[in-house]
């Protein structure tokens, strides 16, 4: 196996170097900008020299993954360019879902192979990171060497492999963040309003957790729009017209986000044949007629 070295010592960093660790490769070492994060990250994977100098490190291998923040990712790939930092015919990578592999042209202009790598999962910690990150898909691009060596990695993790338009990958990440971090901030609004209920909130957590598995379950096992239930769904105009009401009444600074929402969710409803353009046009007209009744700020 081929000896990598991870510059960036953050939850991804760590996570795919104790990931790679386990499945036979070896990690040289771990830089970071602070030799104390390092440290923790070589401990967690078990292997590997902790260092604040990115050349030596990068030097020990002829794999590199840039795993700093995303804004930081081209700064560091053109100075360890500029200090010969890396290896003849090394593999670089990066693992940012929102950036291509253009902006590791640095390393590619000193004769490396780059690509970028991005594992379409959640990381709330380097914890999560290695149980999520097995199984996952992968969305990669770049030379063909290095994605050569991309696909041994994925495979390697048991991914699997997810091509898109290069030219198009802010819109890949945009759908991502969607999927998931819009999705934490909907269950967070879900829980507000049972809390304007006089429900607790960790029973709200709770009693909710069942529910969104379920939908989860659905989308999975259903697909979208099938998977989608309701009252906007049924073209219930009568219970729709009840949450406004109430949430006008007892949490006005939600009901925008309700109409948003509602209003997309409308879309769904008829794509999936539950609601016809006349059901349609009557719940906008309520959630339109609803939305102006808000102050102006």
């Amino acid at each position: 196996m081929l000896k990598v070295a991870i510059i960036g010592a953050g939850s991804v960093g760590t996570a795919i170097g104790y990931l790679l660790k386990h499945s036979g490769y070896s990690i040289a070492g771990v830089a970071s900008r602070t030799i104390e994060s390092a440290k923790r990250a070589v401990e967690f994977i078990g292997e590997g020299e902790a260092s604040t100098d990115l050349k030596d490190v990068a030097k020990k291998a002829e794999i590199v993954f840039i795993t700093t923040p995303d804004g930081k990712i081209e700064e560091v790939c053109r100075k360890l360019a500029s200090e010969d930092g890396f290896n003849s015919g090394a593999f670089v990578f990066h693992m940012s879902g929102a950036l291509s592999s253009e902006i590791l042209k640095y390393a590619k202009k000193v004769g490396a192979n780059v690509a970028s790598l991005h594992p379409l999962q959640s990381f709330a910690n380097v914890q999560e990171a290695v149980r999520n990150i097995p199984g996952s898909y992968f969305c990669m691009e770049g030379d063909e060497a290095a994605l050569s060596v991309a696909r041994e990695i994925v495979s390697a993790l048991n991914g699997k492999k997810l091509a898109l338009k290069v030219g198009k990958k802010p819109l890949y990440h945009a759908g991502a963040a969607v999927a998931s971090n819009f999705l934490v901030a909907t269950v967070e609004f879900g829980l507000e309003l049972f809390e304007a209920a006089g429900i607790d909130r960790q029973d709200a957590i709770i009693s909710l957790m069942p529910l969104i598995k379920g939908t989860i379950n659905n989308i999975e096992n259903l697909g979208i729009p099938s998977a989608l239930t309701g009252p906007i769904s049924r073209g219930d105009v009568g219970v729709i017209e009840d949450h406004l009401r109430t949430i006008l009444q007892d949490k006005p600074e939600s009901l925008r986000l309700y109409t948003e929402l509602g209003r997309y969710t409308v879309k769904i409803a008829v794509k999936k044949g539950t609601i016809n353009d006349s059901d349609a046009e009557r719940i906008i007209s309520l959630l339109d007629k609803y939305q102006k009744r808000l102050p102006c700020l």
